[in-house]
C-alpha cells in the first residue's frame, strides 16, 4: 500500500514538473506573433504524449498508481480551479455586478456620447428614425480627459441635405425612410439631456477593476448621475490543465464559464464589457447592431418608396425594402421592375448579385417567367446602364424552362450592333443552352464566333468583349482573326480587346497565331495617340510578359 502511495505521488510530482516547465518556456516575441498556434499545439502535444505515456507504463509494469496518477491529477487541478473561482467571486463585490438604467431616461430626446472612439452601425441611425431621440451628439474624449471635436446628428428634410449627407444616410434609405438624411454639425458645447460618459480602464494591467460607465442627467450644464456600469477583468485557473492562448480568451466570459486551453484563463468581474453605445442602447430598449426600423405604411407604400429610392444615389439600399416586401407576399409589377433594372449591375458576389438571386429563387414560375421578360426587355435597350466589367446570371439558367428566351436573345447578339458589352455579353448568357467546356459548349463557341468574322458593324469591339466574357479560352484560329482586327479598336479599350484576344491564353507557347498577334500589338500600340496610354500599354503587352 505504502508503495503504491508513493509511486502515486511520484507520478503527480513527475506531472507537475512537466507541466510547470512546458508552461515556464519563453519564446521571442516575433516567434510568439507568428507561431503561437504551432506552438501552443506542440506544448498540447508533448503533455498529452507525457500523460499517455506515463499510463501505458504503468500498465506495462503493473504500477496502477501510474495509471491512476494524470486522472488524479486532472480532477486535483479542477478543483483547484473551482476553489479559485469561488474565491474570486466571495471576493468580488456584488454591487459592481448592478446595471440599472432608470426607466425615466428614456423620456429624454437628446443623448450624448463621450467617449473615445465611435462604434459603428447602426445605433445612431436607429434611434433618431425610430423616434426615440431628436439629437444624437457624439463629443471625443481623448486619454488625457479632454473634450475634443463635439458633433450633432440629426434627422434633416433631403432638400436640406448636401449629396455626400444623402449618400450617407444609405440606412434610412434601406429601411424605407425617403426625404430624410442624417445631418451632422459641429457644436460647441455638450447640450442639455442623457450623457453617457465612459472610463476605460487602461488595458495594461490587464486584470483589475474596473472600466466605468456612467448615465447622467444634464440640465443648465451641471450634470447628476443616474446609473453607474462596471466591468473589470481577472484570472482564474483554467479547468483543465491544458495550454491555450495566453490573455486570449475572451473578456467578457463570466467567471464559471470554461475555456479550451490554460492554464489560466481570464474573465470579467462586476459585469461583461461594455461601451458607450451599449448604455446607450440600454436605456433606449435597441439593439446598437440592429438597423432602423420600417415604417408602418402599407406594402403599397413600401414599394413605392423603394422605386424612389432606387433612382437616387443610393439606389441599391432599395434592396432592404424589396426583400421585406417580398417575405410578405408583396410582389407586384413595379416590384419585378425594380429588381430587373439592376441586372447590369449584377456581377459576381456584387450587392445587386446576391439580392437578385435572393429575390428569384422565391419567386413562382409565373413571376419569373415576367422578370426574365424584363430582363430581356433592359438588355435590348441601348439607354441603358453603363460599360458594367461583367454581368452574371445571378441564378442557374435553364433555357429549356423559359422556350423562345434563349432564341430572341441569341437573335438580339446576332442583329443588334448599337447595344453595350453588359448587353452583348447578357444575350450571351441567356443564348446559352450548354454546360460549361463540354462538347456542346465549345460547339456553341464556334457557332458565335463564326457570327463575328463577318461583321463590319459598329458593335463589333462590344461584341467581341462581351464573347471573351462567356467564352474565355481562345484558340489559334480565333487569334489569328483578331489580330487582324486591331485597326478597329479604340485606344482606350485596346488593353481589353488584347486580353480577349487571348494575350494571357492558355497556351504560351508561341504558335504563328500568338507571334502574328504580339506583332501586330505592337504595331498597333505604337500609334496609340495619349504618351502615356502608349508608355502603360508598351509595358504591360511586352513579349517577354506573354505567357
Amino acid at each position: 500500500m505504502v508503495r503504491h502511495i508513493v509511486t502515486l505521488i511520484i507520478g503527480l510530482a513527475i506531472l507537475t514538473t512537466v507541466y510547470l516547465v512546458l508552461g515556464s518556456g519563453s519564446f521571442p516575441v516575433l516567434v510568439l506573433a507568428l507561431f503561437m498556434h504551432i506552438l501552443i499545439g506542440g506544448l498540447n502535444v508533448v503533455w498529452m504524449i507525457v500523460v499517455i505515456g506515463m499510463m501505458m507504463f504503468g500498465a506495462i509494469r503493473k504500477h496502477p498508481s501510474l495509471i491512476a496518477a494524470p486522472p488524479l491529477f486532472f480532477a486535483i487541478w479542477f478543483g483547484a480551479s473551482i476553489w479559485n473561482r469561488k474565491q474570486v467571486e466571495a471576493t468580488t463585490d456584488p454591487s459592481l455586478a448592478i446595471r440599472t438604467t432608470p426607466a425615466e431616461l428614456k423620456a429624454i430626446r437628446t443623448v450624448t456620447l463621450v467617449t473615445r472612439g465611435v462604434r459603428g452601425c447602426c445605433g445612431q441611425a436607429s434611434l433618431l428614425a425610430n423616434g426615440l431621440i431628436d439629437r444624437y451628439v457624439h463629443a471625443a474624449d481623448d486619454e488625457k480627459g479632454h473634450i475634443g471635436p463635439i458633433r450633432m446628428t440629426v434627422l434633416a428634410a433631403a432638400n436640406d441635405c448636401t449629396a455626400d449627407e444623402l449618400r450617407n444616410s444609405d440606412l434610412l434609405q434601406r429601411a424605407g425612410h425617403v426625404g430624410e438624411c442624417l445631418k451632422t454639425t459641429t457644436i460647441d458645447s455638450i447640450p442639455d439631456g442623457l450623457v453617457v460618459r465612459m472610463k476605460p480602464k487602461p488595458y495594461y494591467p490587464m486584470i483589475g477593476c474596473c472600466t466605468v460607465g456612467t448615465l447622467n442627467v444634464r440640465q443648465n450644464g451641471e450634470e447628476r448621475v443616474a446609473a453607474t456600469w462596471h466591468s473589470g477583468r481577472t484570472v482564474v485557473l483554467s479547468y483543465a490543465p491544458l495550454f491555450g492562448m495566453p490573455n486570449a480568451p475572451d473578456p467578457t466570459l463570466s467567471l464559471w464559464e470554461g475555456f479550451s486551453g490554460g492554464p489560466s484563463q481570464m474573465v470579467w468581474i462586476g459585469g461583461p464589457s461594455f461601451t458607450g453605445e451599449d448604455l446607450a442602447a440600454a436605456v433606449y430598449g435597441i439593439d446598437w447592431a440592429a438597423p432602423p426600423k420600417m415604417p408602418d405604411v402599407s406594402t403599397a407604400e413600401l414599394i413605392r418608396r423603394a422605386v424612389e429610392i432606387s433612382r437616387g444615389p443610393t439606389r441599391t439600399a432599395a434592396f432592404d425594402i424589396a426583400l421585406a416586401v417580398q417575405a410578405k407576399g408583396g410582389v407586384d409589377d413595379d416590384l419585378l421592375s425594380l429588381m430587373a433594372s439592376f441586372i447590369e449591375q449584377s456581377s459576381l458576389s456584387s450587392t445587386a448579385y446576391e439580392a437578385i438571386q435572393k429575390f428569384w429563387y422565391k419567386l413562382d414560375p409565373d413571376r419569373q417567367r415576367k422578370f426574365i421578360n424584363l430582363i430581356v426587355a433592359r438588355m435590348q435597350d441601348p439607354d441603358i446602364g453603363f460599360e458594367y466589367k461583367s454581368v452574371m446570371l445571378p441564378f442557374q439558367w435553364n433555357a429549356e424552362k423559359f422556350p423562345g428566351i434563349a432564341d430572341q436573345a441569341l437573335r438580339v447578339f446576332e442583329e443588334r450592333s448599337d447595344l453595350k458589352t453588359w448587353q452583348y455579353e447578357l444575350a450571351l448568357r441567356l443564348a446559352n443552352r450548354a454546360a460549361y467546356r463540354s462538347d456542346q459548349y465549345v460547339d456553341e463557341q464556334h457557332q458565335r464566333f463564326r457570327l463575328m468574322r463577318d461583321d463590319s458593324r459598329e458593335g463589333f469591339v462590344n461584341r467581341m468583349l462581351a464573347f471573351d466574357r462567356v467564352y474565355p479560352l481562345r484558340d489559334d484560329e480565333e487569334r489569328e482573326f483578331l489580330a487582324q482586327q486591331l485597326d478597329r479598336v479604340p485606344d482606350a479599350r485596346l488593353e481589353q480587346f488584347l486580353r480577349a484576344a487571348g494575350w494571357y491564353g492558355s497556351y504560351p507557347t508561341l504558335t504563328p497565331a500568338t507571334r502574328m498577334l504580339h506583332e501586330r500589338a505592337a504595331d498597333r500600340i505604337a500609334t496609340v495617340k495619349d504618351d502615356k496610354l502608349r508608355r502603360e500599354l508598351q509595358d504591360k503587352f511586352r513579349f517577354d510578359r506573354a505567357s
